[in-house]
């Protein structure tokens, strides 16, 4: 069935649910996971290059790092061979651009609920993957805010 599967992870309620499917899935179709971590450095996402110092493009690097590390032993020991990438850019473009990279078949991503005015400024990943991703996608979500998230 799937036998290269890329979580993209962003460091997100959404992306930890994404983390839990794209186990499942790598487990149950006993393949191998990529967990793709994207520190934003360009698109809508990233609201004006010029006032984001390096340092702090760096630590978002390092944090993502991390956990990815943190949560690929887990997965290991659990016996999912799990590998882990960084790319920096937009989310859509490098997403594409790593599955592409290693012929992966599906790609599961976290769904994030937001208001009319984000996703009109920050438009939806998972929306532009869907008109040009060359794989599956699965959509993983942990359901829809509470009222009080809202």
């Amino acid at each position: 069935m799937f036998q290269k599967i890329v979580v993209a992870y962003e460091s997100s309620g959404a992306s930890e649910a994404a983390l839990r499917r794209g186990a499942e899935m790598a487990r149950a179709c006993r393949g191998e996971l990529h967990l793709l971590g994207i520190v934003v450095t360009s698109g809508g996402l990233l609201l004006d290059p010029a006032y984001v110092p390096d340092e702090l493009i760096e630590a978002e690097r390092r944090l993502l790092l991390d956990k990815l590390e943190d949560t690929a032993r887990v997965f290991a020991h659990a016996g999912i061979p799990t590998n882990i990438c960084i790319r920096d850019g937009g989310p859509t473009a490098e997403i594409i651009g790593y599955i592409k990279e290693i012929k992966a078949d599906l790609a599961v991503i976290g769904h994030s609920y937001k208001g009319v005015l984000a996703r009109w400024f920050e438009g939806s990943v998972g929306a532009q993957l869907l008109e040009s991703l060359p794989c599956s996608l699965l959509i993983a979500s942990d359901g829809p805010p509470s009222l009080l998230e809202a």
